[in-house]
């Protein structure tokens, strides 16, 4: 009985101190703050989309709501290049990158496909010229063989050396600092609440990672253009048959795998991540397939963010443009961002929009870089027009590049019967580009002449590029509608030489003025057979000639006779030098 009641006494004695503890917490309530919460969007304004994503969030993370979602199916996916870091120069980020290594890159000899795509870009860029349709697809193609070779280490580093440049068309901001800032709260945001988030652009996968490196995103969560790797060592051995070493690096290769856009990102997403994203955030009509893909998410609620370019003070911006796909993107069902109205900044503090500016290239022409585009500023730079017209003896480097190619050893000519044309050209789209021929020196001071005549008339002329771009394959060239002269040859479909083979024949605008021949089976040979439409002379086309062509008169003024008045074949395309 005594121990029951010493027990007691010590339970009491406990209580009360419990609750002279607790007594004097409370009369300590002054001393205490409670913290605040977090404030994640300093950098927006009050508006319909950050409420509606908020809304969204406190809903579907609230386990009392209907519309709970679990947080290993909190999913959102995010578009790049317009939706969190700027479209600037005014293109998309890899888009400047290729220019640069197509154009710029001193260390690097662009390819046909590359230089040509790359200078589609800067005359996009600068002029305003039309970018090719299926642009998209060009560009992928070209990219993948312009870094071919590059360890991912390598390809790393150059993509982030040429970001560190000054952004075009603003002061205070790299490339590499290009992030909207308030975009940047909305990762933020969503990852406190238990969101993981994917980049899912059409950018290449490797430039993705280096860009988006600097905010924190991990590169197994960067969805992108693809290109198939190699191990150093792997040469053409498939993978499932060859082990890699320890030592070994992987490289870059020239083969596309996929270019990620529209439907193609949502296949990726499939593959990928294996779920179906319950937000998603892009910024053009590329991303509504994206979008539609979440917002088919039947298991949860979700939502779907298109951002509009729609300031033209802080920005390089269509107003007009943005506004009217507002509309489009708000009668599809996503809520629509505006970077004008909801953002209190772009850039961050001290970053000022500037008119956009180039420098005077005069590379192509000091280099002679056959299928540039220059200005007139890079031809006065370079010391004028006449100085772009000129024969000479063959230069080393043209010489080394014909070897195999265009010439071959043969008892008839030498490099010393030969010499290298420079000139310029104009074709359909009003600007000025580089052009070269190897020609017979018998010719050579009139074909300066007749090149220089038909420039200043603006006469059009697709390309004048050397065959060997093309590996001296004639059917080729004449497909990508090229003007060239000397590649040693036989006449098509005949064992005998053409005249190209002494470089005493012309060929202007191949594709649009074929070769056409009926063979002894009756069998009807056009070159190139992408010229058949253009067998039929009774019809108005692009770089048709025609007896009342300029180009028919000046050549046939100066010795040649024109392929287009044999009456055995037609030739419409070929001029040739009259001994």
């Amino acid at each position: 009985m005594m121990k029951l009641t010493r027990s007691w006494m010590i339970a009491f004695f406990l209580v009360c101190s419990a609750g002279v503890l607790t007594s004097c917490s409370k009369d300590d309530d002054n001393s205490i703050v409670n913290p605040q919460p977090k404030e994640y969007f300093t950098l927006w304004n009050s508006c319909e989309a950050l409420t509606a994503l908020q809304d969204y969030v406190k809903d579907v993370t609230d386990p009392t709501s209907k519309n709970f979602i679990r947080e290993e199916d909190r999913i959102a996916t995010f578009d790049m290049d317009g939706t969190f870091i700027g479209e600037l120069y005014p293109s998309y980020f890899e888009y400047n990158l290729l220019e640069h290594r197509g154009l710029d890159d001193t260390t690097y000899e662009a390819p046909k496909e590359v230089m040509e795509t790359a200078q589609e870009i800067r005359d996009f860029v600068r002029t305003g010229k039309k970018l090719p349709d299926q642009f998209d697809l060009k560009h992928a193609y070209a990219a993948a063989k312009a870094y071919s070779g590059m360890t991912l280490a390598e390809f790393d580093q150059y993509v982030k050396d040429y970001a560190q440049q000054p952004a075009n068309g603003f002061t205070g901001m790299t490339y590499a600092q290009s992030f909207y800032k308030p975009m940047l709260e909305v990762f933020n945001y969503l990852k406190a609440n238990g969101f993981t988030y994917y980049v899912v652009t059409g950018t290449d996968r490797f430039i993705s990672r280096a860009l988006v490196e600097a905010i924190g995103i991990e590169p197994n969560r960067v969805i992108g253009m693809d290109v198939k790797l190699h191990s150093t060592s792997q040469g053409t051995a498939e993978g499932v048959n060859y082990t890699i070493g320890r030592e070994e690096d992987l490289v870059r290769t020239d083969e596309l795998i996929i270019k990620n856009l529209k439907t193609n990102k949502v296949l990726q997403i499939s593959q990928e991540i294996g779920k179906v994203p319950v937000l998603s955030f892009g910024n053009s009509g590329g991303d509504a397939a994206m979008h539609n893909y979440a917002l088919g998410n039947t298991k949860y609620k979700t939502a779907a963010f298109m951002l509009i370019a729609d300031d033209d003070q802080r920005d390089h911006a269509d107003r007009d443009k943005a506004l009217r796909l507002a509309e489009q993107w708000r009668a599809a069902g996503y809520h629509v961002i505006s970077m004008r109205d909801d953002f209190k900044t772009i850039y961050g503090d001290g970053v000022v929009k500037t008119d956009f500016t180039f420098p005077v290239d005069t590379r192509a022409l000091t280099e002679w870089q056959a299928g540039r585009t220059v200005s007139q500023a890079d031809v006065d730079a370079f010391g004028g027009i006449d100085k772009c017209f000129a024969a000479e003896p063959i230069p080393d480097g043209v010489w080394a590049r014909m070897q195999g190619k265009t010439y071959k050893e043969n008892p008839y000519i030498g490099r010393d019967d030969l010499r290298h044309i420079r000139a310029l050209h104009w074709d359909y789209d009003q600007q000025m580009h580089v052009g070269e021929m190897v020609c017979n020196k018998q010719i050579a001071d009139r074909l300066v002449t007749i090149l220089r005549q038909l420039f200043e008339a603006k006469y059009p002329i697709q390309r004048m590029l050397l065959p060997d771009v093309y590996n001296a394959d004639d059917e080729t060239q004449m497909r990508d509608n090229n003007s060239s002269c000397f590649c040693y040859r036989n006449i098509s479909a005949s064992s005998t030489l053409s005249k190209h083979a002494r470089g005493l024949a012309v060929d202007i605008n191949t594709l649009y003025n074929p070769y056409i021949k009926t063979l002894t089976s009756g069998t009807l040979l056009i070159e190139p057979a992408t010229g058949e439409p253009y067998c039929d002379r009774s019809w108005d086309f692009p770089y048709k000639i025609t007896h009342d062509d300029l180009c028919f008169k000046l050549f046939t003024e100066a010795g040649f006779e024109w392929g287009g008045d044999w009456t055995s074949v037609k030739d419409y395309q070929h001029f040739e030098f009259v001994e």
